[in-house]
Parts: C-alpha cells; structure tokens; sequence
C-alpha cells in the first residue's frame, strides 16, 4: 500500500469546534458533532486502497497547543503524516493542516480536485467520545451494507488515525474514521462518466438501480436525499448506455435511523417524530410483482447482511444489537404481504 499511496496536497482539514484551551476540552465540548476531516491522498492508477477489509494505521504528529491556541486564525501549521504500509514500514511525508470552523453540512460533500487527479476522503468525528466514534463505525456498516447489494456504490475503508503532539505535552489521541471512494475511482470501477443534471426526475435514472436504492434507504430509515436537487445522491452515466438514464448512487448515511445520530431530526413535513420511523420515499410501481422483484434482493443478500453486522467487533454490543434488531423490523416488513402494501407500496408517491 505504502508504493501506491502517496500525498496529493499539503493541506489536512480538521474541523474543530468549542471554546476549550486545551486538547480534552476542545475533543470533549464541541457544539456539534457531525464534523468531518478531510484527508487527500495522490493514487497511482494501479493502486486500489479498497481491495482489502483489513483498516489503515494513520498517525498525524503536529504542534497541539499552538495548534490549539490558533484555531480561529485560519493558519497553517505544519504537521507529519504516517501511513502503515502493509509490508510493515512507515511511509512519512510532512503536510500542513488547518482548523476549519466548520459542519459537516450535506451541501459540502465534494471532492477535492487538483489536476484531476483522484482523491479519497476521511470521515472521522472531532469529538473525544465513544457515542460519537460508535456512529462513525455505524455509518461505516451502511456503505458496507449497500456494497452487498450492488457494485454501484461508493466503497469504504476503515482508518484508525493518531493524534500525536510533537512537543510531547499532550495525550496522544485515537480515532477511527473511514475513506470513501472518490468519483472518479467510482466512475472508472463501473464503467461510467459521474453528471450533474439539477431537475432530473426519479423516472429519467436507470430505474433498477433507483427502486433498488431507494428500498435500501427505506431498509435504514433514511429520508435525507432526493434524486432532483442530487441531494446526498450523485449520478453517473454509464458509458455503454446511449440514453441519458444515469445511475443515482447515495452516499452519508448519518441522519438514518440505522446510525441513530442524536442529532438527527426529521422535518416536519414528513410526518415521523423520529429518524427510527421508516418511510416509503419510492414512486409507485406497476405491479407487487415489480416491488417483489427488488425485495427478493434484499431476502438473497440477508445473512450477508446480518453477518456483516454481528462480526463487527468495533462495535460495541449494544449497537450492534440495536442494528440488528433495526434490520429485524425491517425484514419482519417485506416477509409479510400485508405489511409491504400497507408500508411500500401504499405510501409511494404517484
């Protein structure tokens, strides 16, 4: 992995919130949580960061009360970046990072270019506290879990990241986070070119992979995206199909009632008091028989699904419990007839 990765840009971002003066009080009263690092890296064309489940080591060694006592001026400081390469060295490069007073608001998941070069990004929280770094790892299952389904989908990579002080004054600090797949990585994997097409209609995607997607959104109880504004959705056009019926890819999971983030609030207008209720966001198919041929996906795919959660020993019990029992709600849903019309095909949109 170590010949294959290397650093794209010199700039780490690190969002960092609170008013603390020093590094446990920043890690442990930020104000909101959903806070993401962004970590670019340089790929080389045969390098394939997601071609193994086993996590990467990172460490990032930097100044962490200067660090810390500068976060508001949007100054650079200089850091060390470690990755574990897998023959057992580690491959160091000096980078520069930044405090970034910022959420982790849907509207500014992009992809960071420079050349067009391919790029991943790192998800991790900032604060210090097991509930938090417990979602990261839930959220982390449920791209996992759509890559059972299908190819088209963005890929993970768990990371473990250390925070170390260069002057040695502070703990170091531990965390895990994950990579995602980058759009051109995504585009290259499944033969495709990504599109931006604000007011494309739910009917004008390739419709197996929406209704697909859109049971899977319903299966982890998430109602934060929409197809038009590509809200948490990107498109791709696939290079073999001449019409224009691109592929609707979902990606950050973190409002569903399957990652259960305290902060996840559904709007009003949906009806449900909480993220855990499901809600039918599908168009209206033809037939049971269309709904029957997608839900047969998710009864093929079953025990891979529940496998992936039970040995996920990140986890702690109880979430992996509460994930579990969330998936038995679920399949207790589409293995009844009665349940399906009433809870899919009755709520979908004309």
């Amino acid at each position: 992995m170590g010949r294959t990765i290397r650093i794209l840009i010199v700039t780490l971002l690190i969002s960092w919130f609170g008013t603390g003066k020093n590094w446990a009080s920043i890690t442990d009263s930020i104000s909101e949580p959903d806070t993401a690092n962004l970590l670019t890296f340089t790929l080389f064309p045969e390098s394939d960061p997601f071609h193994t489940d086993e996590y990467m080591h990172i460490t990032l060694k930097f100044d962490m009360r200067k660090f810390i006592r500068e976060k508001h001026k949007e100054k650079y400081h200089d850091a060390i970046l470690g990755i574990e390469e897998e023959e057992g060295g580690i491959f160091e490069d000096s980078i520069r990072i930044i405090a970034r007073g910022e959420f982790r608001k849907k509207s500014e998941f992009e992809e960071v270019y420079m050349n067009d070069i391919k790029t991943l990004k790192l998800v991790t929280y900032c604060k210090n506290s097991e509930t938090y770094q417990q979602y990261i790892l839930k959220e982390f299952m449920v791209y996992r879990m759509f890559n059972i389904l299908t190819d088209n989908s963005y890929r993970v990579r768990l990371i473990e990241i250390e925070y170390i002080d260069s002057k040695a004054k502070k703990p170091s600090l531990s965390k895990y986070g994950f990579i995602i797949e980058s759009n051109n990585h995504l585009a290259k994997r499944i033969e495709a070119v990504r599109i931006e097409r604000e007011g494309i209609t739910t009917w004008q995607t390739e419709q197996y992979q929406t209704n697909l997607m859109v049971l899977f959104q319903f299966m982890i109880g998430n109602s934060d995206w929409a197809i038009k504004n590509q809200h948490n959705i990107r498109l791709f056009k696939q290079l073999d199909h001449p019409i224009l019926t691109p592929l609707a890819v979902p990606y950050d999971f973190d409002y569903s009632g399957m990652v259960n983030t305290y902060y996840a609030i559904p709007p009003e207008e949906l009806g449900i008091e909480s993220v855990r209720e499901r809600i039918y966001r599908g168009y209206c198919l033809r037939s049971e028989a269309e709904y029957q041929k997608y839900i047969r996906i998710f009864l093929e795919h079953k025990e891979e699904l529940y496998s992936l959660v039970r040995n996920f020993n990140l986890l702690d019990e109880r979430h992996r419990k509460e994930m579990l029992v969330y998936l038995d709600e679920y399949y207790e849903i589409i293995e009844n007839p009665v349940r399906v019309k009433r809870e899919i095909m009755d709520a979908c949109q004309e």
